[in-house]
């Protein structure tokens, strides 16, 4: 069972610590733990409660109210309110909500109930550009900075690997005619679900990929130097600006034939390279498949 102060509570929940301790004192709302040594802490299960309160009185509902009722009734209240608001910013709030919970407590029921209410109500590119990056960035600080435990970021993570690989499997690609697509990771990069789904949306629009993974060197990149093939990859941590452009300088200097794309997340390309193109977000890799298209 993790343990969390009140400013963790706060940055998790969205829930000022004036708020928290006024509905501790009016409303009963939670009433902390403490260690031997008088410290106050929360757990997971009032970390989770504090999150469905947190959604619900941000669409409308009282703190006054909703303290009178049991979990089950909280939790079918955030259900009905998933159904009726025509707000998609708060559904996708309350969708990573959910998947938050799910990492906490552990849930693959609840996971995988999201996630099958996800696709279905928003698609697959809407899914990953408005609710799984925005989780998995919410996660990653968490577990960053402690508040987490490994276990919660992988358990999310891992699920949402086998996910994706579903959904690519899924898919029976017609006869590829176009370039081949090289997706990798270069060298102790290993967060790969964005290098995974960039693979899916490229099998939704018919090509040919070739998937090297996680930690790829960069010297055996080089047997995929031809006029037919585009290489792909991410700089997903936070790399030095000297790692980031020896790279892209060694496959400018090596990789002339194939044109290269690259997710720079931190930044640290600071060189023009003519033959790499920085891609920003999902919706710009789209549009520039579907001009590759026409």
């Amino acid at each position: 069972m993790s343990k969390y102060s009140i400013e963790q509570f706060s940055e998790i929940t969205g829930i000022n610590k004036i708020l928290i301790r006024t509905w501790e004192n009016r409303y009963n709302f939670i009433e902390p733990k403490r260690t031997s040594t008088n410290i106050r802490y929360y757990d997971d299960a009032m970390l989770v409660k504090g999150i469905k309160y947190s959604i619900l009185v941000k669409n409308g509902y009282k703190i006054s109210k909703l303290v009178n009722h049991n979990e089950k009734y909280i939790s079918q209240l955030i259900e009905e309110t998933l159904k009726i608001t025509s707000n998609l910013n708060k559904k996708n709030d309350i969708y990573i909500s959910k998947f938050l919970e799910s990492a906490i407590l552990f849930n693959q029921l609840l996971f995988n109930k999201t996630y099958k209410s996800c696709i279905k109500n928003l698609g697959i590119v809407n899914f990953y550009k408005d609710v799984l990056i925005k989780t998995m960035n919410q996660i990653s600080i968490l577990f960053l900075n402690s508040k987490i435990t490994p276990a919660n970021e992988h358990f999310l993570s891992e699920n949402i690997r086998v996910k994706i690989g579903y959904e690519i499997e899924k898919i029976k690609n017609k006869t590829l005619s176009r370039k081949k697509w090289v997706l990798f990771l270069p060298e102790s990069e290993y967060h790969d679900i964005g290098l995974l789904f960039t693979y899916l949306i490229l099998k939704i629009k018919n090509y040919e990929v070739i998937y090297l993974g996680q930690n790829v060197p960069r010297e055996n990149l080089l047997s995929f130097n031809n006029k037919d093939t585009n290489l792909f990859f991410f700089l997903n941590t936070d790399r030095n600006e000297n790692f980031s452009n020896t790279l892209c300088s060694f496959l400018k200097n090596n990789i002339k034939q194939s044109q290269i794309y690259v997710v720079d997340k931190q930044e640290c390309i600071d060189k023009k390279f003519s033959n790499i193109i920085k891609i920003k977000n999902i919706d710009q890799f789209v549009n520039l498949l579907n001009i590759k298209e026409e």
